[in-house]
């Protein structure tokens, strides 16, 4: 018994081994045949993926996050997920994080057109963001820690749960040409996978002379979202699904594109 429960384990791991393979190519396509626009501008794809996530919780499911940066700042995020059990589609979850509108196109077609995707906004009440790039970073991780996430279940509204924000940034970045000092990038997860639900971007930005801190934050999935910073709420966003064709809109800053691969 004990040997065929050994011999069992190696096959399940060798398989789970092999798809996570499959998925990391799969979405290294779909990520390639992605291209971006802020109006004539185009992005640029960063081609080494931010982080890397399965969720054995919901079944056998693999992907990586990918980001398109424009002057050194993310304009849009993308989780790119295979499905294997028990489902087998595959998908592209994107988020604008952009101030103003962008554009897609996917495999050649116009696949995505919309506007503002978050709104960046003061935090006035944060200390002048410092000289000294190490302490800058122990700033950003300090206001990060005010900000608490939770999720809302798709079907019993009654039931919510914190989510888990990773403790460094995802992406640390810098725009001499957008004024912007230091930016980060800060991603709430769902227990203990690597894979984001809400995005928290903070950044130093330079305006008039003046140096100060600002936040942003999106979605990475349809669920309803609250943040909440040092007890008060700044952030609810509704469910958006289901129905499930309100997340396939292209002219939302929140969409998903599903598709068939082979497995």
């Amino acid at each position: 018994m004990m040997s065929c429960l050994i011999s069992c384990w190696g096959v399940a791991q060798e398989a789970s081994e092999d798809q996570a393979k499959r998925a990391i190519e799969l979405a290294k396509v779909e990520a390639k045949a992605l291209e971006l626009f802020q109006g004539s501008q185009k992005l640029k794809w960063e081609t080494e993926p931010l982080l890397r996530w399965t969720n054995p919780v919901s079944g056998q499911i693999y992907g990586d996050v990918y980001i398109w940066t424009l002057d050194g700042r993310p304009e849009a995020i993308a989780s790119i997920y295979k499905w294997f059990s028990p489902h087998t589609h595959q998908a592209t979850e994107l988020q604008s994080l952009s101030e103003s509108g962008l554009t897609m196109t996917r495999y050649g077609a116009r696949a995505w057109s919309t506007g503002k995707g978050l709104e960046m906004k003061l935090l006035a009440d944060a200390p002048a963001p410092s000289d000294r790039p190490f302490q800058r970073s122990r700033q950003m991780h300090a206001i990060a820690e005010q900000f608490v996430a939770q999720a809302e279940d798709r079907s019993d509204p009654t039931s919510t749960w914190n989510l888990r924000r990773m403790p460094k940034p995802i992406y640390r970045y810098q725009s001499e040409k957008r004024g912007i000092v230091d930016g980060a990038m800060f991603a709430f997860c769902q227990g203990n996978t690597n894979n984001p639900e809400v995005l928290l971007l903070l950044e130093a930005r330079q305006r008039g002379g003046q140096t100060q801190w600002h936040y942003g934050l999106g979605r990475q999935n349809s669920l309803r979202f609250v943040v909440h910073r040092n007890g008060e709420l700044i952030w609810d966003v509704p469910k958006l699904a289901p129905p499930w064709p309100a997340v396939n809109r292209p002219d939302q800053p929140y969409l998903v594109i599903k598709s068939q691969s082979a497995n």
